[in-house]
C-alpha cells in the first residue's frame, strides 16, 4: 500500500516531516525534505518497524567483529562507519600486509601491555583469543602464518582479505551496514535506550557500542569523535597522546642518510633539560636513558621511523610535553659492552692493520654514516688502523654505543599507529566492555586508554574487546 503513495506529497505527510523534526531535538534533518510522499513513509515504517537492538558506531576491526558477534546471537545490529567502506585503518596496517594478531601465548601478550592495561584486557583475551581469531578468519578462507618474531600476516599478504571476511561474516549474520553515516551525537533517554544522531536522521537503539578508535591517521576516519560522546555522557579521557610515532628530528637528517636502515640496534631517547647544557658551557651532559627499544631504525627524511621508533615513541613524548630536550640515540652493539667492542675493534686492527679508518667504520656501521661519525671523532678516514691511539679507539668505541641522531622536534599525534589515552579503564567492565558510567553503552577497540606495542597486539585487543562488547550487548537483551 505504501509503495502507491509515491506520486505525490500528501498533507498528512507535511505534518508528519514537520512533527519529526521538532521531535528530534529541535534539529533539521535535511534528508526528509528530498522525499516524495511514499519514499519517506517507506522509510519511517522501516525504521519504526524496526527498532535496532544494537548500533554499532565505527567499522573498523572492534566495531565489525562486535557487530558479528551480537548478531550471531540473534540481536538485531546496524552498524554506522563515516567512511565510503569498512576496516580504513586494517587496510594500511603492516604496510597493507595487515599484522592481524601474534602467534605468542596469551600471558605473554599481556605481559606487553603497561599493568593496568594487561590487567584489563586479560578477560577478554581468554575470551575471544589470537587461535580463535584465526580459526575464525580460516573459516572464511584467509590462511595465515606466523614469522619468527611472532607476528601473524595472511598469507596473500593482502588486508583487504582480512576485511572482506569480516563483511562476510556481517552480511551473512544480517547486520545492516549503513556507509558514509558520520554519527553527530549520541542521547540517553529517560528508558535507558539511545537516540544516535546521523546525516540520515535519528536511529534509536538498546545499546550503543562505541568502536570509534583514536584520533591517529586522521585520513582514515579516527579523528577522536568518540572522545566528545564519552567525555559528554559522563566518562573521564585519559589525555591523549601518541603512540607507536614516527619522532622528527632537528636538525632533519642530511639526504644522503635518508632511507638508511639501522638492523638490531638500540635506540635511546634521553631526557636532556634546556638549561643543563647551558650551565655547562655547552659540555656534555650524561641524560637519563627515558625509553629504549631493541629493533630496527629507519632514517627518513624528518627523522626517523621503523619498529624501535614507535616503540620508544610514547615515553618519550611523556618527557617531551614537559619541555624536556630529548635527544635519539643508537647504540649500534647492543649485544657487546664497552669492553667486548673494544676487543672486537682490536682484533680488526690486529688482522687487518693497514686498512684505513673509513674501511673499518663502514663495516661497523651503516655505510652512509661512516665518514659523519669519523668527521665527529675528528679522526682522518684515510688513516691506517695500526695508528689509530688507544684514546682514539676509546672515543670510536664511545661513539658506537651512543650514536647522535638528532634532537626530538615532534611526536605528532596524527602519525601514529595507535593512540595512548581515551576513556579510562576504571570506568569500564573488563568482563562486558559495558560502561559503569552509563547502562546500554559498551567501549570497545582504540577508544579505550590501551596502546600495546608493534606486533599484532593493538588489533588483538580490538577484536577481543569488540568481540567480548558484542557478545554482552546481545546476550543482555535476552
Amino acid at each position: 500500500m505504501l509503495q502507491n503513495c509515491s506520486k505525490r506529497e500528501t498533507h498528512h505527510t507535511v505534518r508528519l516531516k514537520n512533527y519529526l523534526k521538532i521531535l528530534f531535538y529541535g534539529e533539521i534533518i535535511n534528508d526528509l525534505d528530498g522525499f516524495d510522499d511514499g519514499k519517506f513513509l517507506i522509510i519511517l515504517y522501516n525504521r519504526m518497524d524496526k527498532k535496532e537492538n544494537v548500533v554499532i558506531i565505527g567499522g573498523g576491526a572492534a566495531g565489525m567483529i562486535a557487530a558479528w558477534r551480537a548478531a550471531s546471537l540473534g540481536a538485531q545490529v546496524t552498524l554506522l562507519e563515516k567512511n565510503p567502506n569498512p576496516g580504513i585503518k586494517i587496510l594500511i596496517s603492516g604496510g597493507g600486509k595487515c599484522n592481524i594478531t601474534n602467534g605468542n601465548e596469551i600471558q605473554t601478550m599481556l605481559k606487553q601491555f603497561q599493568k593496568n592495561e594487561s590487567r584489563f584486557l586479560k578477560f577478554a583475551f581468554h575470551t575471544f583469543t589470537n587461535d580463535q581469531l584465526l580459526t575464525l578468519l580460516q573459516n572464511e578462507g584467509v590462511e595465515t602464518y606466523t614469522r619468527d618474531n611472532g607476528k601473524v600476516f595472511p598469507t596473500s599478504h593482502d588486508a583487504e582479505d582480512v576485511v572482506k571476511a569480516f563483511q562476510n561474516l556481517m552480511e551473512r549474520n544480517g547486520v545492516e551496514v549503513l556507509l558514509q553515516t558520520p554519527v553527530k551525537e549520541i542521547f540517553r533517554n529517560d528508558d535507558g535506550s539511545f537516540n544516535v544522531k546521523t546525516n540520515r536522521g535519528i536511529i534509536s537503539a538498546a545499546k550503543v557500542i562505541i568502536a570509534t578508535g583514536g584520533s591517529s591517521y586522521q585520513k582514515t576516519g579516527t579523528t577522536g569523535d568518540g572522545f566528545r560522546w564519552i567525555q559528554k555522557l559522563g566518562h573521564t579521557i585519559v589525555p591523549i597522546r601518541p603512540a607507536l610515532t614516527p619522532i622528527i628530528l632537528l636538525p632533519a637528517p642530511p639526504s644522503l642518510w635518508q632511507g638508511t636502515p639501522i638492523r638490531e640496534c638500540n635506540l635511546m631517547a634521553i631526557s636532556l633539560p634546556f638549561d643543563f647544557r647551558q650551565n655547562n658551557g655547552g659540555q656534555a651532559v650524561q641524560g637519563e636513558i627515558v625509553s629504549e627499544w631493541r629493533g630496527d631504525v629507519l632514517i627518513t627524511h624528518f627523522g626517523i621511523s621503523g619498529p624501535a621508533t614507535l616503540e620508544v615513541s610514547r615515553n618519550a613524548y611523556l618527557q617531551f610535553e614537559k619541555g624536556i630536550k630529548i635527544d635519539m640515540c643508537v647504540d649500534f652493539y647492543p649485544e657487546l659492552t664497552i669492553e667486548q667492542l673494544d676487543e672486537k675493534i682490536i682484533k680488526e686492527i690486529s688482522t687487518n692493520p693497514s686498512r684505513s679508518m673509513i674501511t673499518l667504520t663502514e663495516y661497523l656501521v651503516p655505510q652512509k654514516l661512516a665518514e659523519f661519525l669519523l668527521a665527529q671523532l675528528k679522526i682522518d678516514y684515510t688513516k691506517k688502523l695500526n695508528q689509530l691511539s688507544k684514546n682514539e679507539r676509546g672515543e670510536l668505541v664511545k661513539k658506537l654505543k651512543r650514536f647522535p641522531l638528532g634532537t626530538v622536534k615532534d611526536i605528532p599525534l596524527d602519525r601514529g599507529e595507535v593512540t595512548a589515552g581515551g576513556a579510562s579503564l576504571n570506568e569500564v567492565d573488563s568482563t562486558t566492555m559495558e560502561s559503569t558510567i552509563v547502562q546500554g553503552l559498551y567501549l570497545c577497540g582504540e577508544v579505550l586508554d590501551i596502546a600495546g606495542p608493534v606486533g599484532g597486539y593493538n588489533l588483538q585487543a580490538a577484536f577481543s574487546t569488540g568481540y567480548v562488547a558484542g557478545d554482552h550487548a546481545a546476550t543482555s537483551l535476552r
